[in-house]
Formats: structure tokens, sequence, C-alpha cells
């Protein structure tokens, strides 16, 4: 990811309230606050949260988890898989694998046999080189899990992008539809006109007891701007909501970030009107 976009992650330029049909109250801005994520060691936190980013091996029937192998180690009660748009599968510890020496090598499905990790087997076929989510029984335990379905992206309701725009002062560019959670709820991503060299993407929920959003803020710059050599473009389907999460904490919502430079894997969390980063993981690619 590019650095601009990290460093100023994490606002929130506006809530819906009720929906989009009581849309009564805006939101300003929020700083990017973590809850229970450690930014300057996220590949640790996601195993002692109890769930990891991982992806299925071109079968379907393994599970890697790309974790250095002292981390790895200790996955052996992590049993559970979700699986991209919401199923559970039971899983089992088999090995921590040692990665090559010079650290090289880019985290994917085709390279599956030779990747750095946790691996699992599973016991029901899961969709070949999908992305799973490894966790334990207790993580799960307090969660229910609900499906994400993609949908045709269609433009916003009028009423989110006039939100949107009242807010920031700025014009809305485009503002698409991205898939439905659970029965009711809407996820969508918005950008907006850019401001100088500053740019916003917000990635935003929709549901009938509320919204929240999470800001990706970024600055353009000859390398890329929300990711590297991205063109200053923020294509869709780069950005893939996978599958969601009910707690009593709020919603949580699985999102997979690709670019050039790899992939950011995003478990967030609701923190009132802002989704705040509580499991993350981040696979780079080298094509060496």
């Amino acid at each position: 990811m590019n650095e601009a976009g990290k460093s100023a992650g994490g606002r929130c330029p506006w809530r819906i309230v009720g929906g989009v049909a009581g849309l009564v109250a805006i939101l300003s801005i929020m700083t990017f606050s973590q809850a229970n994520f450690q930014d300057e060691d996220a590949e640790a936190n996601q195993v002692l949260s109890g769930g990891a980013f991982g992806f299925a091996d071109p079968d379907g029937r393994r599970v890697l988890a790309p974790v250095e192998s002292g981390l790895a180690r200790s996955m052996q009660r992590f049993t559970k898989a979700v699986a991209a748009p919401g199923k559970v599968v039971d899983v089992a510890f088999v090995e921590a694998r040692r990665g090559s020496e010079d650290g090289t090598g880019r985290l994917d499905p085709e390279r599956f046999d030779s990747a750095p990790g946790a691996i699992f087997t599973s016991k029901e076929a899961l969709p070949a080189g999908g992305d799973v989510f490894v966790a334990t029984d207790r993580f799960l335990a307090d969660r229910t899990v609900l499906p994400v379905t993609p949908v045709a992206q269609a433009d916003c309701a009028q009423a989110v992008t006039d939100a949107l725009a009242a807010r920031t002062g700025r014009t809305v560019a485009w503002c698409k539809d991205l898939a439905q959670v659970g029965e009711q709820g809407r996820l969508s991503l918005a950008r907006f006109e850019a401001k100088g060299h500053e740019e916003l993407v917000t990635l935003a929920y929709t549901g009938p007891e509320g919204a929240t959003c999470r800001g990706l803020p970024a600055a353009a710059t000859p390398d890329g701007t929300w990711r590297v050599n991205d063109g200053g473009l923020f294509p869709l389907d780069h950005f893939r909501p996978l599958f969601a999460f009910r707690s009593k904490a709020g919603l949580e919502v699985a999102v997979r970030w690709s670019g050039d430079d790899g992939d950011e894997m995003d478990l967030y969390r609701q923190d009132g009107g802002t989704f705040t980063s509580y499991v993350a993981a981040s696979w780079p690619r080298d094509d060496s």
C-alpha cells in the first residue's frame, strides 16, 4: 500500500443513522483509532486475536496462513476456517513450514507448496485458491457469520451520495454498491474528486441499525496513489469484501485489497460510525 494511504488511514467522513431512509445525521471526519490491533506487529496480532487470514491450495483441500514459523507452531488450536462468501468448515493443523532463506517469493495459491506459514487440511472442499480466515473455536463462538454476496456495481442511493458531498464539501466522483451483507446490509465504495494531491475513497456499510464507514485517504505521487503503480486509479474489482461477522461489539467485515505490490487483508470492526482495523495481514508480491 502507498505509505501516504497508510499513515492517514481510518477517517470516517459520514454516517447515516437508521439507514438511507432515516438519513438524519452526518458525523465529522474521525481519526483512526486502533482497537486490539498492533500495526507494528500485525502478523503476531493475527495469532493472538484467534483469527488469521490465509488461502486455500489449488485443490481446495489445504489452507495456508502465511505467518513466520514461530507463530505458525502456536496455531494448533485453530480448528475452523471461514471461506468467502461465508462458509465455515473444520480444519486440522498439519505443520509449521519455514520460508526460504532469502525471504522472497509471491504469496499466492500457485506457490502454496513453497510459501511459509501454518498448514491445515480441510474436511470439506474449499473454493480452489480462495481466501480463507482460520480461527479458533473461541473466536467463532462469540460471532455469527454473515454471508457477503457481491452485487452488480450499480450507483449508490442518491441520499448516500448527497450526504457524502454535503459533509466533505467535495464532489463525489462515483459511488458504487459492492455487496449485500446478510439479508439487509449493503456495502458501498465511493471516491471523491481530488483536492490538490489529496485523494479519498470510502468504504461504507448501511443497514437497519445505521451506517459505518472506513476512509482510505491517500496522496498522489509519481509512484502511485493508494497502491504502487496504480496510476491514480481505484479499480472496484481490486477491493473485494469477503465475509462478515456479527458480535456483541458490532459488525466486522473482512476485505481483500489487491495491487501490484501485493494484497492487504483486513478485518474491520465497527466502532460507533467508524470501522477500525482489528485483524490485518499484508502479503507482498515479489516475483523473484
